[in-house]
């Protein structure tokens, strides 16, 4: 049984070690670092300085199973400012261009074109809360926790606020068939650029009732 919780600082090498591990084959991540390893360091690095801000704003959730973080999440209210570039560099975010050079910058470039058609949803919707990132430890996934994150922890919070949309991008196409089996409707779909190449970027949205 997953037991949830808000995270907290001393989740954070956790936290992070998580998302790397579930995200290193991910398109959003993997035009940017060729080689494996060093792109499981860069994946690590880049969620480090994300969770930082989403810790500080109290944003953050873990999904526990006997003891150890399974799953990780942030899911902002709405009319929550989402963390910004400079706010990711006064995190830490600095060393990353030292360590990796111009690829930090090049990311948060793709970032904001993927996000943008999110963005457009949230601000002309007053109760969206967004679905920042959601990750599942690589050996416990397909096993329904993702859903029970969606389903038992996300739905059940809107509905407790008194309903509202659920919004997130992806940008796989396994992906959008796990949130189209979990309720979300996608409204955007585009090509993005990433160092080099186009990713796939997909919005969704799923209206949640109130009690």
């Amino acid at each position: 049984m997953i037991t949830y919780r808000i995270a907290d600082t001393r989740d954070l090498e956790a936290i992070s070690r998580l998302c790397a591990d579930a995200f290193i084959e991910y398109d959003f991540y993997r035009p940017f670092v060729k080689d494996p390893k060093k792109r499981w360091d860069f994946v690590y690095d880049l969620h480090v300085q994300c969770f930082k801000s989403e810790i500080r704003r109290s944003q953050a959730v873990v999904g526990e199973e006997d003891g150890e973080i399974v799953t990780a999440f942030s899911l902002h209210d709405p009319g929550r400012d989402q963390a910004g570039f400079m706010e990711y560099v006064t995190s830490g975010g600095i060393k990353m261009l030292f360590r990796y050079g111009a690829k930090p910058l090049s990311w948060f470039a793709m970032y904001d074109k993927c996000v943008a058609p999110a963005d457009r949803f949230i601000k002309g919707n007053p109760d969206v809360y967004y679905v920042e990132i959601l990750a599942v430890r690589p050996d416990r996934q397909r096993r329904g926790i993702g859903t029970g994150d969606i389903q038992e922890y996300m739905v059940p919070y809107v509905r407790s606020k008194g309903g509202g949309y659920l919004s997130l991008i992806t940008n796989s196409v396994e992906n959008t068939m796990f949130y189209e089996s979990n309720g979300f409707s996608c409204f955007d779909h585009i090509k993005v650029p990433a160092a080099g190449t186009e990713i796939g970027n997909w919005c969704f949205s799923m209206k949640v009732e109130s009690e």
